[in-house]
């Protein structure tokens, strides 16, 4: 019973805290939307009429830094996490040349999927507009490759993993996992996410140290902008046959790793402490109610 409260107030504080990002993401897209709004009438980060692509990275990044920031500074403050239980910190000995190629190859066989589903389903995917150089494409650089790597990194595998840890290794990898794949508010996106969190999130704990995961998640978002930009502006034989190679070299690389691997001994269990079922983050009715709410936004609103 004690354990059942106990992951039932963690996973509790974990779907607070992360209704939260989402509400000051949303207040602060909010706020600079109207301030956008005083300054050139009509405009919005929505529809930024009259001001530069430099002004829109730089409201960008402050939203996305300020909606990690401020909910991260309240769990510090009001819950039971430490600065400790964040991780930051050098990592035990691990492996990055089987850890990068398998995510890699996780990460693609989930996109792959991803584009199946979303043809069946007949849902279009919206494209990211990259300014063609300059300062501009480096702060996209920043708000698509960098902000997300540190700053998801640290709030879900470092804060909410932190919370749920106590309870064991596997419900501190699948309760924020969960939460950050629909927190993507997309069901394809949605997808990858969570497989990607599962990994990052086993990594932080094999490893000790969330800083594995943020080279992880920031190769992997370095890959998806080089795709992107070539298919803006590279000819189109060169952004083909890079994404022909990203979605056919990193699956087919990773399953022959994890093979060979799993024949010499490898078992992802190894170096997890236990505790209570997976499942049972879902004794929490705020964690679960939350789900639910993020499901329905996604599926029906969105």
């Amino acid at each position: 019973m004690a354990k059942s409260r106990g992951v039932r107030g963690a996973a509790s504080w974990c779907a607070i805290a992360a209704l939260f990002y989402l509400l000051v993401r949303s207040i602060l897209y909010t706020i600079v939307s109207t301030i956008m709004g005083w300054i050139q009438p009509g405009a919005s980060m929505a529809k930024p009429v009259g001001f530069t692509d430099v002004s829109i990275g730089l409201f960008q990044l402050l939203i996305g830094i300020g909606a990690i920031a401020i909910p991260l500074w309240w769990m510090l403050r009001f819950t039971r996490l430490q600065g400790r239980d964040l991780r930051i910190t050098l990592p035990a000995p691990w492996s990055p040349a089987f850890c990068l190629p398998v995510f890699l190859g996780l990460a693609n066989i989930s996109n792959l999927a991803g584009a199946l589903l979303s043809h069946l389903l007949g849902i279009e995917s919206s494209t990211t507009r990259l300014p063609s150089g300059g300062f501009e494409l480096f702060l996209q650089f920043l708000v698509l490759c960098v902000l997300p790597a540190i700053g998801e990194e640290l709030f879900f595998r470092g804060a909410l993993q932190g919370l749920l840890r106590p309870c064991g290794s596997s419900v501190a990898i699948f309760g924020p996992a969960l939460l950050f794949a629909l927190l993507h508010l997309n069901p394809i996106q949605g997808l990858t996410a969570l497989v990607c969190a599962v990994f990052l999130g086993w990594l932080a704990e094999r490893s000790g140290s969330i800083l594995p995961g943020m080279l992880l998640h920031f190769t992997n978002n370095c890959l998806a902008f080089l795709s992107l930009y070539l298919r803006l502006y590279a000819p189109e034989n060169l952004a083909f046959a890079l994404e022909l190679f990203i979605v056919v070299f990193f699956p087919l690389f990773s399953l022959w790793l994890l093979y060979h691997a799993r024949k010499q001994g490898f078992r992802f269990s190894v170096g997890l402490h236990p505790g209570v079922d997976v499942l049972d983050v879902f004794t929490s009715p705020a964690y679960t109610l939350t789900i639910a709410f993020l499901l329905l936004y996604t599926f029906f609103i969105v």
